[in-house]
């Protein structure tokens, strides 16, 4: 298996580790902290080898050939700064961690298999990255280490209304296990948004995944 180098990523080196990037897009907060993060992100090429040390725990896959080791992100400060890292220069000051990446920093896990993120410009198409196009309200993003994520009840809102089963069930579930969001909650936001896309296909959604929960 080979390490990437941060100033030549398509071609191989020996040389250790660096920082691919520091989140100040974000916020000058943000990139003091993400310091010690970004010093332990690494770039491996994706091969067997590394799916299994992902898949034995010692590595994180937070984006297409970039992983960093897993007691670095035990706390949701640190993984939202991360994924921040991780998307190095094509992180912009209005990307918004969102939906399942937004479930992963709240509630921690393995990562989803691919990134998401919200925002209201132009979009980029970044290798494992989703993203969307949103105008959020200010009540519905909050501060994670100096990085926007979508707040638990807006995370769990877009998670059944626009992401796969696989993806949304197991972060909803995570959602309300960990007590960061109620049904209650949900159920409001949902009749707030009536009008919207999705929202009657999200409440279905909602009720077989609760259905499921209290049978399990």
């Amino acid at each position: 298996m080979e390490m990437l180098t941060t100033a030549s990523p398509a071609a191989a080196g020996t040389g250790p580790p660096t920082a691919i990037g520091l989140c100040a897009a974000w916020s000058r907060h943000a990139a003091e902290l993400a310091v010690p993060l970004g010093a332990e992100l690494q770039r491996w090429e994706e091969t067997p080898t590394t799916a299994r040390l992902v898949a034995e725990g010692y590595l994180v896959r937070l984006l297409p050939g970039r992983f960093i080791p897993p007691d670095m992100v035990t706390t949701a400060v640190a993984r939202a700064l991360a994924l921040g890292c991780a998307l190095g220069e094509s992180l912009q000051a209005q990307h918004v961690i969102a939906g399942p990446s937004a479930a992963w920093v709240l509630c921690g896990g393995p990562p989803p298999p691919m990134a998401e993120l919200l925002s209201p410009g132009h979009r980029w198409k970044l290798a494992g990255v989703r993203q969307r196009y949103a105008r959020l309200a200010a009540e519905e993003v909050e501060t994670v280490g100096g990085a926007p994520v979508t707040t638990p009840v807006r995370t769990a809102t877009d998670l059944l209304r626009f992401s796969s089963a696989s993806v949304a069930a197991p972060a909803l579930a995570a959602l309300l296990e960990d007590g960061q969001v109620g049904t209650a909650q949900i159920l409001d936001r949902l009749q707030e948004m009536h009008r919207h896309p999705g929202v009657d296909t999200a409440r279905r959604r909602l009720a077989q995944l609760l259905e499921g929960l209290s049978s399990g």
